[in-house]
């Protein structure tokens, strides 16, 4: 991996391909069927973007296909790089051996640590297992797009629960979940929250959007029950404002 690089560097740069072939993100949206407001959160960062996200879009825009390669080999290190477990430290590793030898009572000192931690960590269990479960939170919908520097309408499309954490899913096969099309002030009942694809309820491409304090961009999905009990995701930049933040549900 070129020195320096990093997830941010690759967003960057992405950008940069971007503007250099003069394509604006609802031109990319057009070629790849990628949504332009995904396109955009990609260029961004702090994270790393969907991998198919950006060879989608820039093999759409004409980049070779061994470029295009070249971006996924890319994308693999930063990602290897991110995920690699930190190295050994042998000053804190109880598993590395010491030089100097340990006394007898240092060893039943340690000895009788080991037995408090123990005892301590199967207190916590008990007590976590005791504590009621988090419960379900009744959910607000704001299904309005923010335009401008300040505007929030509307949205000319419902939302809807889908199946998997990703935009656009009613683009894709078995991914909305059919008869939950809702508009702003329907309620769901949010059960769990989970990371998934970086979405926005902006139009990243009206003018001083970034002036409106309307727009929201996050990763965070929450899993929720359709009146009928089925169980699907809805990314939180579709809910009222209050109902952000995971509202310590748990990990879906």
């Amino acid at each position: 991996m070129e020195d320096g690089d990093s997830a941010a560097r690759y967003c960057a740069d992405f950008r940069d391909v971007l503007r250099e072939r003069d394509v604006s993100f609802r031109r990319a949206e057009e070629l790849s069927g990628w949504g332009k407001s995904t396109i955009a959160a990609a260029t961004r960062g702090p994270g790393l973007p969907n991998a198919d996200l950006v060879g989608d879009v820039l093999g759409a825009i004409g980049l070779a296909p061994e470029d295009v390669a070249r971006w996924r080999e890319r994308h693999v290190r930063l990602r290897e790089v991110a995920t690699a477990p930190p190295v050994p430290d042998p000053a804190r590793d109880p598993s590395v051996p010491r030089r100097s030898s340990r006394r007898r009572a240092e060893i039943a000192v340690f000895a009788a640590l080991v037995v408090l931690v123990v005892a301590l960590a199967a207190a916590l269990v008990v007590v976590l297992a005791a504590r009621p479960a988090p419960p379900a939170r009744t959910v607000v919908v704001q299904n309005r797009v923010a335009i401008g520097d300040g505007m929030l309408v509307e949205d000319r499309t419902p939302s809807y629960l889908a199946t998997r954490p990703v935009a656009h899913c009613a683009n894709m096969p078995d991914c909305k979940i059919a008869g939950t099309e809702v508009w702003s002030g329907a309620t769901f009942v949010a059960v769990c929250q989970l990371t998934g694809e970086v979405i926005t309820n902006a139009d990243l491409t009206s003018t001083n959007i970034g002036r409106n304090p309307n727009a929201a961009v996050s990763e965070v999905w929450l899993g929720a029950r359709a009146p009928d009990g089925r169980v699907g995701y809805i990314s939180e930049v579709y809910l009222a404002p209050a109902y952000r933040g995971g509202l310590g549900l748990p990990a879906c």
